[in-house]
């Protein structure tokens, strides 16, 4: 059984004044791995692969350490306990933002979240739908598509109450990218006039720390600019995955051969993503349904859990020592919009 476990931002403090930027801090990342230690074995990408070639299979009992976005706080913060605990781990990152110096929408979502409430976003939202600017935000009149995507945004983010949900959900995957890239660039600029180069640079690594991490295994994309690969055209996402992976070959002299899906639900997986990747080198590659694997079976679709789903997170699911035996296996792999 492997179970991947994933993180997002490491830092020691949230100070922000709205629920925007969710994470952990470094003590509790250093706690959960030593908690997780007592009751299995981490492996990284070489051993994953190894597994995969045949070479040799993996701990009954195993753990994969995964951080996604590429930010520069999981280089700082992380990556130090990671050595000294002596724990592999996979970094996946997104490109466009080192490349282009430039924050990536996803995370303006967040730093806006973080800044302004909820209800004032969802304000802007509806302003936008009125004035003709956004289709879906009209089709919002009805009911029963409402209360849809109540229902999928609870369950797609779980930890956050149903408000801030329903309008994650909205600005990541109901609006049309140019209409919610328009209104989050015109807060994000309210907010930080001319500083997203700025911003950029401390935000997210640098390409002599995208090299170290290379150098140890222990880098994976995260697509170019953080979009819903299932929700893209086949060219998009050609696109995507193709210009990440030669960006990073470009900076480290190697070409990654792992991907975890931005945003990872199961829209953004769906064909023909796997086949796109795999075709441009990618071997293995991650999902957030919340499952562990009893199996390296359709690789491209390797289940994985938010770390606080699991011992030592807020919100634990599974008691440690019965982790391995409780946790649900993997089924999307075995769904036809998957497979």
């Amino acid at each position: 059984m492997l179970i991947g476990v994933n993180y997002h931002y490491i830092r020691p403090w949230y100070d922000e004044p709205y629920p925007g930027i969710h994470g952990i801090t470094p003590e509790v990342f250093e706690h959960q791995l030593k908690l997780l230690g007592r009751v299995g074995h981490f492996v990284g990408a070489a051993e994953i692969g190894e597994a995969l070639a045949g070479v040799r299979p993996l701990p009954d009992r195993a753990f994969v350490v995964t951080l996604d976005d590429g930010l520069r706080e999981q280089y700082e913060h992380a990556w130090p306990i990671l050595r000294r605990l002596g724990v592999p781990a996979i970094f996946f990152v997104n490109t466009a933002a080192i490349a282009e110096r430039r924050v990536l929408g996803v995370h303006k979502i967040h730093l806006v979240r973080a800044w302004q409430p909820p209800e004032k976003l969802l304000e802007r939202l509806g302003q936008s739908g009125r004035s003709g600017n956004g289709g879906q935000m009209g089709a919002l009149s009805d009911v029963s598509l409402i209360e849809s995507i109540r229902r999928r945004a609870a369950a797609h983010y779980n930890y956050d109450d149903p408000e801030t949900a329903c309008l994650k959900y909205l600005l990541n995957f109901v609006l049309e990218p140019a209409v919610r890239d328009r209104l989050i660039t015109e807060c994000f600029e309210e907010m930080n006039p001319g500083a997203e180069s700025e911003i950029s640079q401390r935000l997210y690594m640098s390409g002599e720390e995208l090299r170290i991490l290379s150098d140890m295994g222990c880098l994976g994309s995260h697509g170019d600019d953080h979009l819903p690969l299932g929700l893209l055209t086949p060219v998009e996402v050609q696109r995507e995955i193709e210009r990440s992976v030669e960006r990073i070959e470009a900076w480290t002299g190697r070409r990654p051969e792992a991907l975890s899906y931005p945003y990872g639900s199961a829209e953004a997986c769906a064909p023909p993503v796997s086949g796109i990747a795999t075709d441009l080198g990618i071997r293995f590659a991650f999902t957030v349904e919340r499952a562990g694997n009893p199996d390296l079976r359709a690789p491209l679709h390797l289940a994985r859990c938010d770390c606080n789903d699991l011992p030592g997170g807020k919100a634990a699911c599974w008691e440690a020592d019965r982790l391995f035996e409780e946790i649900p296996r993997r089924e999307w792999y075995l769904d036809e919009h998957v497979a």
